[in-house]
C-alpha cells in the first residue's frame, strides 16, 4: 500500500505514544494519509532519535510500550490514518541496557548473541575493545576509574560509574570467595585481563577497535543482518505489526550499511505475505539509481531534496557567487575539498575500519605471486586513494558478482587514484581493483576471502563518504550552503529546467518527496532563503566584506571560510515574522541556537578544531565572533546592515519556500511533511531540527484559515504555508488516482516559467511556478481551453486565454474542473 501523503514525527522523552495519538484529528484534517514515524522500540534511556535501539523485540516502554503503541494505532485509524515504520538493521545502541551485548560481554564468542554482532575475535585476541575511559588504562586503575560491583547478574567492572563491564561467570566464585575489596589495583588490572573485553581510552577508538560501528559511533554496533538468525529475531516484530494490518510500510534505515542489501530487502519482503510500502534510505549519487532486484519502492528523497533547491537557485548567479566567495576565503576546488575529506575520515575517524580491511588486503597479496611484493602500507594509501576517488556512497557485489555500472565507476575511482597518488607503486592500486572488483581469477584457492575483503570495502566506503562529504566537506566549502545538503555535490550550481522534467519523469512513484528530515543540515525553508541569494550576487559580494569589517577582530580571527558560512546560516534561520521595525521576540533563544549550531559547524569542519582534541582558544575566538555579531544592541553596526540585506532577501526567500513547497507536494512520488514544517522550518543542523512542536498553534491555525487568497496575503506569515499545505494535501486526498498514476509532461514555458501537466483518474492538473530568476517579473501563464479552477487560492478561471499572473502567489496548480 503506498501512502497518498506522509506525516513524519520525532519521539523523545517529552514526545511517546500518547502526545503523537493526540494529533490524529489534526493530522487527519492537514490532509496526510500515513504518519512517518521516527523508530519506536527500545532504546537507550532518554534516547531523543531513536535510532539507538536496544531491543528490537519490544516496543519502546518509556514511549509507552505495546499498549501505548497499539492505542496510538487505533487513534490514527479512528481518523483514516495509517502508520510507517522507521526501522534500523544496521545496529544497535550498546551498552549497560543492551541485554545481548552486555552477555557477549560476559561469555566471549560462546555467548549465543555472539554472531549478532560485527565483532573480529581473532584481531582483538579474543576480547572486544571498548574505548570507555577518558584517561589511560593505568591511570583509570590507579584512579579508581575502574570498579568492580556487584549486581543482578553477579559481577561487574563499572568505567567511570558509566559504562558497565560484565565479569565472566567463571570468576565470580572467586570473587565471593575473596570479598570484591580485594579487587583493586594488580587485582582488578589481573581480573581485566581474563575478561572477553579490553577497557581502553576513548581516543583508541580511531584505530584500535574489533568491531564495526555505524560510521565512527563507537556505542553503535554493527549487527550480522545477514545472519538468518540474527534477522529473524530482530525483524520479527516490525513484520508482525505488518502482518496484523498495524503498519502499511517500513523505511530501511541506512541501507547502504547492510553487508548484502539486496539479499536483506527480499528477505523482508518474503516475511510477511501482506503487501507494504518499502523505503531505503539511500542516497543516490548523481546519475545513479536503485539497484535492479532490490524490490523497494523508492528512496527517502535525499535526491529530490537537491533536486528542488538546485531548481530555485539563479543560475545567472553562479559567477558572481563564485567570485565573492574567492574574494572572501580564497576559494577552493570543490572536488578536492570533498576527497581530503573523504581521506579524513577514513585516515581518523575510521581508521580502525581501515587497517582491518588493509590487513585482508595485504594477506591476499602475500598469499598472490602477483602481488607478493605489495607492501602493507602502500595497501592502504591504495585503498585511501580509491575509496576516497568514489562518486557513490557504495558499490554493490554480491553473491551474484558485481554489476557493469559498479565496474566503471570502481574504474574510474582507480584511475583517479592513481593519479592522485602517482608516486605510489602501480600494482597497488591494481591489487585494490583486483580485489574489490572481485577478480576472483587472480587469486586462486582465496575465492571466499577476496568476496570477503571486496563485501567490507563496501561496507566501509558508505561511512566515509557520509563523514567525508556529509559531515566534513559541506562545512568546508560554503560557497552557497543551500546547495550543500546531504546526497549534494557541491561543485553543481543550480538544476537545469529539462534536468529537472527528466528527474521527475524518471522517478518511481513510491519515492518520498522529501525537503526536511532529521538528518538535513538545515530545514526546508532556510535553505530556500540562502537559495535567494544569487539573486542578490551582487549585493551579498558587497555586504558580507563589510560585515567583516565590523566585526573583525586581527587579534583573534577566525576562519574566513566559517565567517562566510555564518552569514548565510544567519540569513536562513532568521524568523520571517522578524520584519524591519518588529521587536526581536525570542532574541536569547535564537541567538543561542545559532551559537551551538556554529560550534557544531565547525567541529564539523575538523580544520580549526574538532570534536575531539579539539582546540578551546579557537573556539573562544568564535565564541567571542558570535557575542560580537548577535548583540541586540542597537548601536551594532552588523546587525542593523544585516536586517536591512535581510529585508532584501526575504520576499524572494519566502517565494522560494512557497514554491518548493508546491512542488513537493504535486511532483511523481508521496511527499512527506516533517513535523511542524506546514509552518516555516528555518531549524539549523540537528538537534536543533528536533525541538518540541507547537501543535496547538497548528490546529488552531488550521481552524482558522482565512478563505481563497486572502490566506496568501503576506508571504511572510506561516499560515501562507500552512493554507498552501492543506489545500494540496487536500487535492491529493480528493484526487488519489490523478496523483498516484498521473502522468507527467512538462510544459513549455519561458523562463522564468516552469511547470508540468498530470492526468489520471479522469482528472487532469497543470502546476506552474515564477522561479526568483532574473532581474524582471515572470510574464503571463497561459492556460489551454477548458474549465480550469485554481486550487490554492480557490479561484475558478473564467478565461483561460487571458492567461494567469502570479500576482497572489509564485506558484499556481489548476484542475479541470470537470475531471
Amino acid at each position: 500500500m503506498t501512502p497518498r501523503a506522509t506525516y513524519r514525527l520525532q519521539f523523545g522523552p517529552d514526545f511517546g505514544f500518547a502526545e503523537a495519538a493526540a494529533q490524529a484529528p489534526y493530522l487527519a484534517a492537514l490532509g496526510v494519509s500515513h504518519v512517518y514515524l521516527a523508530p519506536v522500540f527500545a532504546a537507550r534511556p532518554g534516547s531523543t532519535h531513536g535510532y539507538d535501539v536496544t531491543d528490537p523485540t519490544r516496543l519502546n516502554p518509556e514511549l509507552g510500550g505495546e499498549a501505548g503503541f497499539r492505542a496510538m494505532a487505533d487513534a490514527f485509524r479512528a481518523e483514516g490514518l495509517g502508520i510507517v515504520l522507521d526501522i534500523v538493521p544496521n545496529h544497535m545502541g550498546v551498552g549497560p541496557t543492551n541485554a545481548r551485548w552486555l552477555d557477549v560481554l560476559a561469555r566471549g564468542p560462546e555467548s549465543r548473541f555472539a554472531g549478532w554482532f560485527d565483532i573480529d575475535w581473532q584481531a582483538g585476541g579474543g576480547r572486544v575493545v571498548l574505548p570507555v575511559l577518558g584517561d589511560g588504562y593505568g591511570a583509570a586503575l590507579e584512579s579508581g576509574a575502574l570498579e568492580l560491583r556487584a549486581d543482578d547478574a553477579g559481577f561487574s567492572v563499572w568505567a567511570h560509574d558509566t559504562h558497565r563491564l560484565p565479569v565472566r561467570p567463571q570468576d565470580h566464585a572467586a570473587i565471593r570467595a575473596a570479598g570484591i575489596a580485594a579487587f583493586r589495583g594488580p587485582a582488578l588490572d589481573a581480573l581485566i585481563a581474563r575478561q572477553h573485553w579490553r577497557p581502553v581510552k576513548f581516543s583508541l577508538e580511531r584505530d584500535g577497535l574489533n568491531y564495526r560501528r555505524f560510521f565512527a559511533i563507537s556505542d553503535l554496533a554493527g549487527l550480522r543482518i545477514e545472519d538468518v538468525a540474527v534477522f529473524a529475531e530482530t525483524q520479527a516484530l516490525a513484520l508482525r505489526l505488518v502482518e496484523e494490518g498495524v503498519v502499511d510500510g517500513l523505511r530501511i534505515d541506512h541501507i547502504d550499511g547492510l553487508r548484502d542489501p539486496k539479499a536483506y530487502l527480499r528477505r523482508l519482503r518474503a516475511g510477511t505475505a501482506r503487501p507494504f510500502w518499502l523505503l531505503v534510505e539511500k542516497i543516490l549519487a548523481g546519475g545513479e539509481v536503485l539497484p535492479d532486484g532490490w524490490g523497494a519502492d523508492g528512496t527517502t528523497g535525499y535526491e529530490v531534496t537537491n533536486l528542488l533547491v538546485g531548481l530555485l537557485v539563479d543560475p545567472g548567479g553562479s559567477a558572481a557567487m563564485t567570485e565573492a566567495y574567492a574574494a572572501f576565503t580564497g576559494g577552493a576546488e570543490p572536488a578536492a575539498v570533498v576527497r581530503q575529506g573523504k581521506r579524513e575520515a577514513l585516515e581518523r575517524l575510521l581508521a580502525s575500519e581501515l587497517a582491518a580491511l588493509s590487513g585482508r588486503v595485504s594477506a591476499l597479496a602475500a598469499g598472490s605471486l602477483r602481488f607478493r611484493d605489495v607492501g602493507a602500507d602502500s595497501v592502504r594509501v591504495a585503498l585511501v586513494e580509491v575509496i576516497a576517488a568514489l562518486d557513490v556512497y557504495r558499490t554493490y557485489a554480491d553473491a551474484d558478482g558485481m554489476g557493469t555500472g559498479d565496474r566503471e565507476r570502481l574504474a574510474r575511482a582507480v584511475a583517479q587514484g592513481r593519479a592522485a597518488a602517482a608516486w605510489l607503486e602501480p600494482d597497488a592500486f591494481e591489487l585494490v581493483a583486483a580485489v574489490l572488483g572481485l577478480d576472483l581469477a587472480a587469486f586462486p584457492g582465496a575465492e571466499a576471502e577476496v568476496r570477503e575483503a571486496a563485501l567490507r570495502a563496501q561496507q566501509l566506503s558508505g561511512p566515509a563518504m557520509a563523514k567525508g562529504l556529509e559531515d566534513t566537506a559541506l562545512y568546508r566549502y560554503s560557497r552557497l550552503i543551500a546547495l550543500n545538503e546531504v546526497g549534494s555535490e557541491p561543485g553543481r550550481f543550480g538544476v537545469e529546467v529539462a534536468a529537472f522534467h527528466a528527474a521527475n519523469a524518471a522517478r518511481a512513484a513510491g519515492t518520498m518527496l522529501t525537503t526536511s528530515t532529521h538528518d538535513t543540515k538545515r530545514g526546508e525553508d532556510a535553505r530556500a532563503r540562502i537559495a535567494a541569494l544569487p539573486r542578490h550576487a551582487a549585493a551579498w559580494a558587497a555586504r558580507a566584506p563589510a560585515w567583516h569589517g565590523w566585526l573583525a577582530d586581527p587579534a583573534a580571527a577566525i576562519d574566513a571560510r566559517e565567517e562566510y558560512f555564518f552569514y548565510q546560516l544567519l540569513l536562513g534561520a532568521w524568523p520571517m515574522a522578524w520584519r524591519p521595525g518588529t521587536a526581536l521576540d525570542g532574541w536569547a533563544d535564537f541567538a543561542d541556537r545559532v551559537r551551538a549550531a556554529m560550534l557544531k559547524s565547525v567541529r564539523e569542519a575538523a580544520v580549526n578544531t574538532r570534536w575531539v582534541n579539539g582546540d578551546a582558544g579557537y573556539e573562544a575566538q568564535l565564541a567571542a565572533f558570535l557575542d560580537r555579531a548577535l548583540d541586540p544592541d542597537p548601536a551594532n553596526g552588523f546587525l542593523a546592515s544585516f536586517r536591512a540585506f535581510e529585508a532584501e532577501v526575504a520576499a524572494d526567500g519566502a517565494a522560494n519556500a512557497l514554491i518548493q513547497a508546491t512542488l513537493r507536494l504535486t511532483l511523481p512520488g508521496v511527499p512527506d511533511t516533517y513535523q511542524g514544517a506546514e509552518f516555516w522550518e528555518q531549524s539549523l543542523v540537528d538537534p536543533d531540527n528536533r525541538r518540541p512542536v507547537d501543535f496547538a498553534a497548528r490546529r488552531a491555525a488550521l481552524a482558522a484559515l482565512p478563505p481563497g487568497p486572502a490566506a496568501f496575503g503576506d508571504w511572510t506569515d506561516p499560515v501562507a504555508k500552512l493554507a498552501l499545505t492543506a489545500r494540496l494535501l487536500r487535492l491529493r486526498r480528493a484526487r488519489p488516482e490523478l496523483f498516484a498514476a498521473g502522468d507527467y509532461r512538462p510544459l513549455d514555458l519561458e523562463a522564468p516559467l516552469v511547470g508540468f501537466r498530470r492526468a489520471g483518474g479522469g482528472a487532469e492538473m497543470l502546476v506552474a511556478v515564477a522561479l526568483r530568476h532574473g532581474p524582471g517579473e515572470p510574464g503571463r501563464l497561459p492556460l489551454p481551453e477548458g474549465r480550469w479552477r485554481e486550487v490554492l487560492t480557490g479561484t475558478e478561471i473564467a478565461d483561460p486565454a487571458a492567461g494567469h499572473a502570479f500576482d497572489v502567489l509564485p506558484a499556481a496548480v489548476f484542475v479541470s474542473s470537470t475531471g
